[in-house]
C-alpha cells in the first residue's frame, strides 16, 4: 500500500470539507497518511492568526488527534541540505518550509499529496498527487 505525505493546502481544504480529499482518505486509509512537524506548525499558524482562533484551533487538535505527524529526522535534514543545495545551483530556489515538506516526503518514501503541483515539480525523484481535482 502507498504512504502518502499531506502538503499544508491539501490539510486545509480537508479542514474545510472538501469532499474530493475525504473521498482520497478514506481510499488510502488514515493508517498510510501523514503530516510532516512543518506542516503542522503551519496550521496552528494559520488557526492563531484566524478570526475564529477557539473554533480553528479545537478543529485542528481533533484533526491532529487522526493522523501521524513526522519528526525532522536527520534523514529528513540531510535530503533538504542536498535539495537546497542543487535547487539553488539550478536557479530553482524553493521557501525553506516547502523544501523540508518535500525532504520529508522523499525521506520517507511518501507519495507527496499538494494542490500545488507546480511549485513541487522542480524536485527530483519526488512523487506527486493532486486530491483536489476529481
Amino acid at each position: 500500500m502507498t504512504d502518502y505525505l499531506l502538503d499544508t493546502d491539501i490539510c486545509i481544504y480537508w479542514l474545510k470539507g472538501s469532499q474530493a480529499v475525504k473521498d482520497h482518505l478514506l481510499n488510502a486509509g488514515t493508517e498510510h497518511i501523514a503530516i510532516s512537524v512543518i506542516t503542522a506548525a503551519e496550521l496552528y499558524f494559520g488557526a492563531y492568526n484566524s478570526v475564529r482562533v477557539k473554533e480553528n484551533h479545537f478543529q485542528l487538535e481533533r484533526f491532529l488527534d487522526t493522523i501521524t505527524v513526522l519528526p525532522l529526522e536527520n534523514s529528513v535534514l540531510q535530503t533538504f541540505g542536498v535539495l537546497k543545495a542543487e535547487l539553488r545551483k539550478e536557479g530553482q530556489a524553493l521557501a525553506d518550509f516547502d523544501l523540508l515538506i518535500a525532504a520529508t516526503a522523499l525521506a520517507e518514501g511518501r507519495v507527496m499529496v499538494t494542490n500545488n503541483i507546480r511549485h513541487y515539480e522542480r524536485i527530483p525523484y519526488i512523487r506527486l498527487e493532486n486530491w483536489v481535482e476529481v
